[in-house]
């Protein structure tokens, strides 16, 4: 913290007596909670819109919106249609999958770059990297192009866009730090890709893997803001400026980093890659992404989160990293980000956008409202588990939505006869595809079993032992039915806990806890939690389905 206030203290004393911080606003970080880093936000009239990285989920690339940046909604996801991007079938390991995106508007058409990563490719393979661009002018649904792809190649990721005042259009990109670190700009073809007079603008302060770019104009200058340090917790955001000429030379500030909580005990940790715009009052804004409690339990990962800037005539912007405040008041009505949720399922209703896949789902293990269940979501499971057949690739049926809060309550209602040994069906808290606790009915040996298996780097006995978790097995009577409830809660920062209980218990009757986990064994990486519904078959594929039903999830709104 002593650091994070020098660099403001330096900063304030530049500031003269008029100048003020747009802080009138009440807001809550993280303002989109979960599992939503990488954060890029634009505004087209009264109307905030911001994008996020998704990696292997499916839809991908979710859009939220919002008036007066407190609350937000979820109105799609640029990747909603197999087709869009097949490949996304193929990519394998966590890491891989989509990148940070950037939104952008221009002459009412909205643009988005993004990066698709093979990221288990070497790092001098230039085919690791492939970037695209989507545009929509119908930004309220699932209404985005197929994408354009850039030609040639960028070996890079974290591109975004510039329309410059002489008509040319830009884009900035960062190049594969592990090769040459810096950040590349290209002029650029909208209408097909192609990429041309390649130029390095920055290599940034030092720290390692300059990415994240951005260029802004104002007052006759070119801003370009970028992150530093890796996305752990020395991240940093840095600035430089060009006078009169997007080529540069680009002047590194006297006084970065401009944004860090590095080297602090705050509890917002891994502040970094920013995107910076206005509100129509003239206040300037940044989102940059963060985790709490960032170096033990942080199971949602990295998020989003809002910083009020004062950008003065001729000088840098200055982020004023403040305490979050509570907003005044929620609204009531639609499912607002952060708020809760309860999913019944219909024959008249499509699935929720919150709701997302691993990878590119197989549609027909997914049946919603069948005559025999027409308020249920039916499963039928994959030979592949939730683990995969290598913990890196694979399409399990999985279905679930991000964690939002450090305690929670999801429940649901699960009706399920596992026909063959092996069937498996359940809720998950799923991290990636080798650090997830399943809650689960399974048939092994002709008996049926409630088990909880934490799948984590430090698991063995086949995920039922582990030092920090505590898994756990009960055989099911032969006079519980196969209607039951499912619950998983997050009870405090660091442990979830797992049970079950028949369906027609009252509310707060009849649990039956059958395990535990251990948060920080959910913790780490690019992602975030999902929780979700799953079914298996554990090696071969299932004959029986498992359908959902009332999938019901609570947050605890004052524990932060």
């Amino acid at each position: 913290m002593a650091k994070l206030w020098a660099l403001l203290l330096i900063a304030l004393a530049e500031l003269s007596a008029s100048r003020a911080w747009p802080g009138d606003r009440p807001y809550k970080d993280p303002i989109i909670p979960g599992f939503n880093p990488d954060p890029s936000c634009t505004r087209v009239g009264d109307q905030f819109y911001c994008v996020n990285s998704s990696f292997n989920t499916f839809p991908g690339i979710p859009v939220y919106t919002s008036r007066d940046l407190i609350h937000w909604e979820q109105i799609g996801n640029v990747l909603s249609r197999h087709e869009q991007l097949p490949q996304l079938a193929q990519v394998y390991g966590f890491t891989s999958g989509i990148w940070a995106s950037t939104i952008r508007y221009n002459n009412g058409t909205f643009y988005l770059t993004t990066t698709l990563v093979w990221d288990k490719f070497a790092a001098d393979d230039p085919t690791r990297w492939d970037n695209m661009i989507f545009t929509t002018t119908d930004i309220y649904g699932d209404n985005w192009s197929d994408p354009i792809h850039f030609s040639p190649l960028f070996q890079g990721y974290d591109v975004s866009l510039f329309w410059d005042d002489d008509g040319k259009t830009y884009v900035q990109g960062s190049h594969a730090w592990h090769v040459s670190p810096g950040i590349w700009q290209y002029e650029i073809d909208l209408s097909n890709g192609s990429i041309s007079n390649s130029e390095v603008l920055w290599t940034g302060t030092g720290g390692l893997a300059p990415e994240g770019p951005h260029v802004y104009k104002r007052d006759g200058y070119y801003y370009l803001l970028i992150a530093e340090g890796g996305t752990g917790v020395n991240h940093m955001v840095t600035m430089a400026r060009s006078n009169a000429s997007i080529h540069g030379p680009y002047e590194p500030y006297t006084h970065n980093p401009v944004l860090t909580n590095a080297n602090t005990t705050e509890y917002l940790q891994t502040v970094g890659h920013a995107d910076v715009f206005d509100d129509t009052e003239g206040n300037v804004w940044a989102v940059a992404l963060a985790t709490r409690n960032g170096t033990w339990d942080y199971p949602m990962g990295r998020e989003t989160v809002l910083v009020p800037v004062v950008w003065e005539t001729g000088a840098y912007p200055l982020f004023n990293p403040a305490d979050p405040l509570r907003p005044l008041a929620h609204p009531d009505g639609g499912v607002l980000v952060g708020h809760d949720q309860t999913i019944t399922f219909s024959p008249n209703r499509s699935l929720p956008r919150q709701l997302v896949y691993l990878r590119l789902p197989n549609p027909s293990a997914y049946i919603l409202a069948p005559p025999s269940n027409p308020h249920s979501l039916c499963l039928i499971g994959s030979a592949a588990n939730l683990t995969g057949p290598d913990g890196i690739s694979g399409t399990s049926t999985f279905i679930g939505r991000r964690q939002e809060h450090v305690e929670f309550t999801t429940d649901v209602d699960l009706q399920f006869s596992p026909g063959q040994d092996g069937e498996e069906a359940g809720i998950t808290v799923f991290l990636q595809q080798l650090q997830h606790f399943d809650l689960g009915v399974v048939a092994l040996n002709g008996t049926r079993y409630m088990r909880v298996k934490t799948t984590t780097h430090n698991s063995t006995d086949g995920d039922m032992a582990d030092p920090l978790s505590r898994p756990g097995m009960v055989e099911l009577p032969g006079n519980v039915g196969h209607d039951l409830k499912l619950r998983v809660q997050a009870v405090n920062a660091s442990t979830y806990v797992f049970s079950y209980a028949e369906s027609g218990q009252g509310a707060g009757e009849g649990w039956n806890v059958v395990g535990y986990g251990d948060a920080s064994e959910v913790s780490g990486g690019f992602t975030g939690t999902i929780i979700g519904m799953y079914a298996t078959g554990n090696g071969r594929n299932s004959t029986s389905q498992a359908c959902f039903s009332t999938f019901s999830y609570r947050g605890v709104q004052n524990v932060y």
